[in-house]
């Protein structure tokens, strides 16, 4: 079956739309995850950032992070229930995320964010590093969502758009099904 270029159009297009608009599709920043203004259940925090020689630090104290791959940082953290600061401190400036832990924040603390996958993965299940040594994302979506389901909750096929991460976000969300905008809005980043 043929691959129609409109997807891979507006996958460049929506992209610019959500940059241009200051809408950023995963961050704002070199933090992945956990997104600013997020509620995340439980105790465990999960940081990712694409930096290289950053220093992390979480409610002002430094914390060590792994690199799995070269210009990434990964650190799972326990935490305190509560609102935390995150730091992220490299040669690109600092970032600084907060968030809050545990059960829900009263009040309007933040939105609950979702993890993907909901148990835990190693980062080598869906990146690798190419032969050039640039990481990259080698999964495939389909390696664990069958491609009838797809068909079933899409108005796509999967053929016609560049990637899952066009409108899905591979982290996390704390939006309904992963999206990184809500449905309405993620729409119309193609479809006027």
């Amino acid at each position: 079956m043929p691959v129609r270029s409109a997807g891979f159009t507006c996958s460049f297009t929506a992209l610019a739309l959500l940059w241009a608009t200051g809408v950023s599709p995963a961050a704002d920043g070199p933090i992945v995850k956990p997104r600013n203004g997020t509620w995340i259940p439980g105790d465990v925090l999960e940081v990712i950032a694409k930096v290289s020689d950053a220093r992390l630090l979480v409610d002002g104290e430094p914390v060590q992070a792994k690199e799995p791959f070269p210009g990434v940082l990964h650190a799972l953290l326990e935490v305190t229930p509560g609102r935390h600061v995150l730091r992220l401190a490299s040669s690109e400036g600092l970032q600084e995320v907060v968030v809050h832990t545990g059960d829900a924040p009263e009040g309007d603390a933040g939105e609950a964010y979702v993890d993907h996958p909901p148990v835990a993965t190693e980062c080598a299940f869906c990146h690798s590093v190419s032969r050039r040594g640039r990481f990259r994302f080698s999964g495939g979506c389909q390696s664990c969502h069958a491609e009838r389901q797809f068909v079933q909750t899409h108005s796509h096929q999967s053929h016609e758009l560049a990637s899952c991460g066009m409108c899905h976000d591979a982290h996390g969300s704390t939006v309904a099904k992963l999206l990184l905008l809500p449905k309405e809005q993620a729409c119309k980043q193609c479809h006027n």
